[in-house]
């Protein structure tokens, strides 16, 4: 396992670029034989964020202020240029117009659009927003693995950590046992609920912090081959055999226990991870993310091929990412760091009492 995952380790970034890949595949494939690879995706990115928020709260115990200011520099910026220039393509650009209502623009900006409005699915394609339910399930994860690092460290026990994460991951799993026949109220389908949706996420923070408090070699260091079989099984849960029930429970355990032994996969893996195709689609994946959705909007709905749509998607990503989301997001997180060395300010010098 990654002694430091927080570094820059490329062929991290390479996992990322994997993930973002395999949306890019799902959406503009011109056949329906890779659907499955937009929910594999998106599960490879929920793995990654657990292992390293996991590492950063629990491991590394950065502070609170720092890790959300890190995490809003990068996300919060171009996540509000999107919706916003979403909402007015709707109105005004889109072949079918549609307005967004005021319930509808608050839950999103507000990263609740995967809970409301209760009577309106996510997925009802009125605008481009359907992905980002997503982000909801990271934002809503950071906070509770940010909640549970605040409890953790008041009981100072070196297994509290663990132990969090190993329950919270027990309760995600029951709440996807029971889901499917026993459906929540709300338009959205319950899987794309973070409750349920963030298995794979907390599983991963799970596994990488008892690993780290335990130090046990039976789980810090498998065979190198055991995590390429889990990838594998993770691919077939996915693909011959998708079904609810393993796409939301089994499968993302399989991807969190790759995720965590990655650095124990044979070489050339890494160094395909690592190749600098890889490494560019992991570090503009983001902004990759967000903008593909109004253009593949386009492509399903025959406005535009199937090739075009892709290549438009990725030079738009590639825009938003090196014009706009890395510039602010190394604008703001500079403004910190200089606010943080700011020494101290004396107080102010007593006022001279009244006569």
């Amino acid at each position: 396992m990654a002694s430091n995952p927080t570094k820059h380790i490329p062929y991290l970034d390479g996992w990322r670029g994997l993930a973002i890949i395999a949306v890019l595949v799902s959406h503009f494939k011109a056949t329906q034989e890779f659907s499955w690879l937009g929910g594999f995706g998106v599960q490879l990115f929920f793995v990654l964020s657990g292992f390293l928020m996991g590492n950063l709260l629990f491991i590394k115990k950065v502070p609170l202020k720092d890790f959300f200011v890190r995490r809003m520099s990068r996300v919060f910026p171009t996540f509000w240029v999107f919706v916003i220039a979403m909402a007015a393509y709707a109105a005004f650009l889109q072949p079918v117009r549609y307005v967004a209502t005021r319930a509808e623009l608050l839950s999103t900006f507000t990263f609740l659009c995967n809970y409301f409005p209760v009577d309106m699915n996510i997925w009802h394609r009125g605008w481009p927003i359907g992905h980002l339910w997503s982000l909801c399930v990271e934002e809503h994860s950071y906070l509770l693995l940010a909640a549970g690092a605040v409890l953790v460290g008041k009981l100072k026990n070196r297994y509290a950590g663990a132990a969090f994460l190993l329950v919270s991951t027990g309760v995600i799993m029951a709440i996807n046992a029971y889901y499917p026949s026993h459906t929540p109220a709300g338009a959205t389908p319950w899987f794309l609920r973070s409750e349920a949706a963030a298995l794979g996420l907390i599983a991963a923070a799970a596994y990488r912090v008892t690993a780290a408090s335990t130090q046990a070699k039976w789980i810090r260091e498998t065979h190198p081959l055991l995590a390429v079989l889990s990838f594998v099984m993770a691919i077939a849960c996915y693909s011959i055999f998708a079904h609810k029930r393993l796409l939301f429970t089994i499968g993302p355990l399989f991807l969190a226990y790759s995720i965590n032994h990655l650095e124990r996969m044979p070489q050339f893996i890494r160094q395909l991870l690592a190749s600098r195709v890889m490494q560019w689609f992991g570090v503009c994946s983001f902004s990759l993310y967000l903008w593909q959705q109004p253009i593949y909007y386009a492509v399903i709905e025959g406005r535009w091929p199937h090739m075009a749509g892709l290549l438009a998607a990725i030079a738009v990503g590639a825009v938003s990412y090196y014009l706009f989301e890395n510039p602010m997001r190394l604008y703001l997180n500079s403004k910190w760091s200089e606010r943080r060395a700011l020494p101290a300010r004396s107080l102010p010098a007593a006022e001279a009492p009244v006569a």
